[in-house]
């Protein structure tokens, strides 16, 4: 830093001192060549001691002006030098008076007014109007007409002349002050702008996910490192989102160009982790997540757009993983449940046994086919969204499979120390698929035992509302958080608290719950408050609403879709 002060210190003596040298220069040039001319036509007249002395002092300050270092002495001690020329002018003035040297005045009182204060730009019109009355004195004439010029208007027009250069100078000087004003703004403005793009770009480089931006003609702007290493291996930054390498979800078909992400962002559009597949099918490829927004001036005008890729791969595999883990679980699982069910079907048949047994059998051949449709419901629900549950409706009673439900799960809730009760306000019938209502059920009470608190409890609820009734089960466990409600029902969903635990669990059964609750026209929804409990809420009409339960279908769906 004292280096560089001293760099700028030293160029500004530099300045300085060449600014004296220029100016004295410009009046010793001038009187120079009066003198040139002079002798041209009168070389006597040059040779006057008082023409002389003039040239000789002229000189003398040209001489001071170039070897003085002003920038080490008073800045007004410079106003010598002008004073000098004064003196030198007026010299050579009474040397030849006919040569009219008067009017090289106006060089000395320009710098006096230009470049010092106020009194000292008035100290050379007044200099130069006592000189020129006192030569009137000094030569003892009398005053004449002639003198006018000489007496009142060269003073006036030195006086003007002195004025005007000072508030020349002095609005020079103001505007150079706010031009370095605004210098310094202009340089801190743009220092600020770039210590903000190093920071954006120290930013976008630090993020895991790809970033691209383009201009409104297309051009790439900005591009992060994230971005090249996932484009590296597919060839160019910008072909590569929009060249054939580019496939759908399904892996082999070809993304048409108008649809790749590239076009529809330069289009205009906005969209969000649209996956696509990037690579040959049997060449190296990987899955992105992309996403795009506009970038608009103050008008609301595109002026390009920025690309979000992100690399879902190993998500994809995890989800391929999971479902293909399901599946074969399920598939495992229905061979030996089908002989289960054959050997039982024997033993309920067997002419031996006692009404007892005969029970105890049937209850276990109840339990073990339904063990095996929700099995296969596990397998048809892994394998694709278009499933469809198979559904029987004829008339049921609410009650009755709330009792049931509650029956089946005391031995579960009785072990923790959990009560279970049914409310009803006496016998609701509906019509629906009584397996698949008890399948809800047993859902919703076997959730509220899971994550209950020991000696909590479990209320089922059955309400008759006119054309609907309505079931709650509600229990005072742990409960949720909001964003956890929100996503409750999606596939393979488990809370963020409930991963942490040792509990259990696939996170399909209230999918599926709703999913039946859907295809009979009904609605579910949740309230859940954490440490509080939660409480689920089940709306089923008592008839069959065939075009409600499809319009649900469909609208959810599309949603999902």
């Amino acid at each position: 830093m004292a280096r560089v002060m001293a760099r700028v210190g030293d160029a500004a003596a530099q300045r300085l001192e060449r600014s004296v040298f220029r100016m004295q220069m410009l009046a010793a040039t001038s009187v120079l060549a009066l003198t040139v001319v002079t002798y041209l036509f009168s070389p006597v007249a040059v040779t006057d001691a008082l023409y002389v002395t003039g040239l000789a002092i002229m000189f003398l300050a040209t001489a001071v002006a170039a070897a003085v270092p002003w920038a080490r002495v008073p800045h007004n001690t410079i106003a010598l030098v002008p004073l000098l020329d004064i003196a030198a002018i007026m010299l050579v003035r009474e040397g030849e008076p006919a040569v009219a040297a008067s009017l090289f005045f106006v060089f000395p009182i320009f710098w006096l007014a230009s470049h010092f204060s106020a009194w000292i730009a008035l100290l050379g019109p007044a200099i130069c109007s006592v000189l020129l009355w006192m030569s009137i004195w000094w030569r003892g004439e009398t005053l004449t007409v002639s003198d006018v010029p000489t007496l009142f208007v060269l003073p006036i027009t030195f006086m003007f002349l002195a004025t005007a250069a000072f508030q020349a100078a002095r609005r020079g000087a103001a505007h150079r002050v706010l031009l370095r004003q605004q210098s310094r703004l202009l340089e801190g403005a743009v220092a600020g702008v770039r210590r903000q793009q190093e920071t954006l770009d120290e930013i976008i480089n630090a993020v895991t996910f790809g970033v691209i931006g383009y201009d409104d003609r297309g051009n790439v702007v900005l591009v992060n490192q994230a971005h090249r290493a996932l484009m590296e291996p597919f060839g160019d930054l910008n072909d590569a989102l929009v060249q054939e390498l580019v496939y759908l979800p399904d892996r082999v078909t070809p993304i048409p160009e108008s649809r790749r992400p590239y076009r529809r962002a330069m289009r205009g559009e906005v969209f969000d982790n649209e996956i696509i597949w990037q690579g040959r099918p049997g060449e190296r490829r990987i899955a992105l997540a992309v996403s795009a927004r506009q970038l608009l001036d103050e008008d609301g005008e595109s002026q390009g757009c920025i690309i979000i890729t992100r690399d879902v791969t190993p998500e994809l595999a995890a989800v391929e993983a999971r479902d293909d883990f399901v599946a074969s679980v399920s598939h495992e699982l229905r061979t030996p449940l089908t002989s289960v069910l054959g050997y039982l079907d024997l033993v309920v048949d067997s002419p031996g046994l006692d009404d007892e047994s005969r029970r105890l059998v049937g209850i276990a051949l109840d339990n073990s086919e339904r063990l095996l449709q929700i099995v296969s419901d596990l397998l048809a629900t892994v394998s694709g969204d278009s499933h469809r549950f198979v559904m029987h409706f004829a008339p049921c009673e609410i009650t009755e499979i709330a009792a049931q439900s509650i029956e089946a799960a005391r031995v579960a809730g009785g072990a923790r120390g959990i009560t279970l009760d049914v409310r009803s306000s006496g016998d609701v019938v509906v019509m629906g698929d009584a397996f698949r209502l008890r399948q809800v059920m047993d859902n919703f009470v076997s959730n509220a035992i899971k994550y209950n608190n020991d000696g909590g409890s479990v209320l089922v609820t059955v309400t008759d509302v006119g054309a609907d009734v309505r079931v709650t089960v509600r229990d005072t466990g742990r409960g949720m958080r909001p964003d956890e409600q929100e996503r409750l029902f999606e596939r393979f969903y488990r809370t963020d608290s409930v991963r942490q635990t040792s509990i259990h669990g696939t996170g399909l059964g209230l999918n599926i719950a709703r999913e039946i609750i859907e295809e009979h026209g009904g609605s579910v929804a949740v309230e859940s408050e954490q440490g509080a409990g939660t409480t689920f809420t089940v709306t089923l009409p008592k008839e069959r609403r065939t075009a409600a339960a499809l319009a649900v279908r469909q609208g959810r769906d599309g949603h999902v879709s």
